[in-house]
């Protein structure tokens, strides 16, 4: 890949994903009163390493299917 290219997606990825928190932040804080955020706190922030866990997993399940043959 070329480093320019790298450095576009790179860059927009970075944008996105601060400014996407920082909304999907300030949006949840809005519609959950103060006293139901505890409440919904943990299972998300489990669903998020879960979901970052996944590609890791899959990765290593394809790994030792292709070594036993």
């Amino acid at each position: 890949m070329h480093y320019r290219t790298f450095m576009f997606y790179n860059l927009l990825g970075g944008f996105l994903w601060t400014f996407g928190v920082t909304l999907l932040g300030y949006f949840l804080g809005k519609s959950l009163p103060a006293e139901q955020v505890d409440q919904y706190l943990l299972p998300i922030i489990g669903l998020i390493i879960i979901v970052s866990l996944v590609p890791s997993v899959i990765h290593l399940i394809q790994e030792n299917r292709g070594s036993r043959r």
